[in-house]
C-alpha cells in the first residue's frame, strides 16, 4: 500500500468517525439550516419556475443584499433543500440505530425532535393533494414548486414522524424493562 493511499484511508476513517460521533449535532444543524432557508426562500416568493429570471417584482428579503435575488434565492434553495433532506436522514439513522439500554440518552431526544418535526409538517405543511385554497401562504408557495417538491417534503415529514414514533416506542419498552421494579 502506497503512502498516499494510506493517507487517504486514514483521512476517510477520521472523517467517517467524526461524522459518526457528531451525527446528532450535524443532523440537527443541517435540518435547521435547510428548514429555515427553505422557508425564507419560499416566503420570499421565489419558485423553481423563476429560475434564471430577475425576481425584483417580489418583496425584498429580510436583509438587503448586494447580490441580486435572482442569484441568492436559487443558491439558498439549492443548498437548503438537500441540507434538509440529508439532515433529516442523518437524524433518522441516528435515532433508530443501536437502541439499547446502554445507548446514549440523547437518542430519545432526537426521536422526540423527529416526531415533532414530522407531525408539525404533516399538520401545517403543504398537502400534495392540492386543496383549492390553502389557509397559509407558505402552503401555496410550496405547492407552486410542483408536485415532486411537495411530495418529497410530505414523505420526508411522514418518514420522520414514523421513525421518531417507532424510536420513542422502542425507548419506552427499554425504559419499562429496566425500571420494572420501581
Amino acid at each position: 500500500m502506497s503512502k498516499s493511499s494510506r493517507k487517504q484511508t486514514a483521512y476517510t476513517y477520521r472523517a467517517s468517525e467524526y461524522v459518526r460521533s457528531h451525527a446528532a449535532s450535524l443532523g440537527l444543524f443541517l435540518s435547521v439550516y435547510g428548514a429555515f432557508y427553505l422557508f425564507v426562500v419560499l416566503l420570499g416568493g421565489w419558485t423553481m419556475v423563476d429560475w434564471g429570471k430577475d425576481v425584483t417584482i417580489y418583496p425584498s428579503l429580510f436583509v438587503n443584499t448586494l447580490i441580486p435575488r435572482s442569484v441568492i434565492s436559487p443558491a439558498f434553495f439549492v443548498t437548503s433543500f438537500p441540507a434538509l433532506v440529508f439532515g433529516a436522514a442523518i437524524l433518522c439513522f441516528y435515532s433508530i440505530r443501536g437502541i439499547t439500554p446502554k445507548a446514549a440518552p440523547d437518542k430519545q431526544y432526537v426521536a422526540i425532535v423527529l416526531t415533532i418535526f414530522g407531525f408539525t409538517y404533516l399538520v401545517i405543511g403543504d398537502w400534495p393533494l392540492k386543496l383549492p385554497e390553502f389557509p397559509w401562504l407558505w402552503q401555496s408557495q410550496i405547492a407552486a414548486n410542483g408536485p415532486v417538491f411537495s411530495w418529497t417534503l410530505y414523505l420526508l415529514g411522514l418518514g420522520a414522524l414514523l421513525v421518531g414514533a417507532f424510536s420513542l416506542y422502542k425507548h419506552s419498552l427499554i425504559y419499562h424493562q429496566t425500571h420494572q421494579n420501581e
